[in-house]
């Protein structure tokens, strides 16, 4: 597990293998989204959009614990 860390508190997150786009993303918990946004939608800060464009999709916390294979399931029936 990787962290990002921003203002002060630690964010987990995941490189997750989505096999039906053979490609890798960055997935973390939707914590960290809340705290990247201001009012829900203006960034923060720079360094709130700098890492926002690096995410690929926010989960709750118990989801990125699961296997690849079930968050990718996950997010394919979120988008």
């Amino acid at each position: 597990m990787e962290y990002f860390e921003y203002k002060g508190k630690s964010y987990p997150s995941k490189s997750v293998y989505f096999q039906n786009e053979n490609n890798e993303y960055i997935i973390s918990k939707e914590d960290l989204s809340s705290a990247l946004l201001q009012n829900g939608s203006d960034y923060d800060s720079d360094e709130a959009r700098y890492i926002d464009e690096k995410i690929f999709f926010f989960v709750p916390e118990d989801i990125l614990t699961k296997s690849d294979e079930f968050i990718e399931r996950y997010v394919d029936e979120g988008i």
